[in-house]
């Protein structure tokens, strides 16, 4: 079985719920800790690592603070990384990128644009529904990242490291549903990556 380790960034536990039940579902091994657990070495005791989302905003420097460690963690872990909403952008900020409030607060299913071909989007067409929830959005890919997808209220929907197994989405794959299927593919082709 595919080992994945959960990193829950919300402030109370079994918040990231959704995210282990659909990691679980395709047939992954789940283990959860809290952020402040982080560490590359933790990390590279997985098969791959996902980064939840959070109601923190990155844009608080207090915020940027208390997630450094795992920031850090991201930097120096040799682990498949996902980042999910918070995470994506937790991503950014440790490779250098500005993470920026936005006009309005979305929470809803949203068409998102695949950008070119990648194993994340396998089998997916380019045009597809995924859920944001957020408040803030990454403004450019980090350097040595390329846009794999925008939004229509994202220019920064998914991001990958050019050199390392390392993705970041602002949309939250395990919030899918029956008429909106395309997240629970894109968390299946993330650990079919780890195999």
């Amino acid at each position: 079985m595919t080992k994945v380790l959960v990193v829950n960034n919300y402030p109370t536990e079994g918040r990231a719920g959704a995210l282990e039940k659909c990691f679980e579902t395709n047939g992954a091994t789940v283990t959860t800790v809290d952020w402040h657990e982080s560490s590359a070495a933790k990390f590279d005791s997985f098969d791959g690592v996902v980064l939840s989302g959070s109601p923190e905003m990155m844009t608080d420097t207090r915020t940027r603070a208390q997630f450094k460690v795992e920031a850090q963690a991201i930097l120096e872990s040799r682990t498949p990384i996902l980042g999910i909403c918070f995470g994506h952008q937790l991503m950014a900020h440790a490779y250098g990128a500005e993470v920026v409030r936005d006009k309005k607060h979305v929470l809803e299913m949203v068409n998102t644009t695949v950008l070119r071909d990648d194993p994340l989007f396998g089998g997916l067409s380019r045009s597809l529904k995924l859920f944001e929830s957020r408040y803030e959005v990454v403004r450019k890919v980090p350097e040595g990242f390329v846009l794999l997808a925008r939004s229509d209220t994202s220019n920064v929907a998914a991001m990958k490291h050019r050199a390392r197994t390392l993705y970041g989405v602002q949309f939250h794959p395990e919030r899918f549903t029956p008429a909106n299927p395309d997240g629970d593919k894109v968390v299946a082709n993330f650990i079919g990556l780890l195999k």
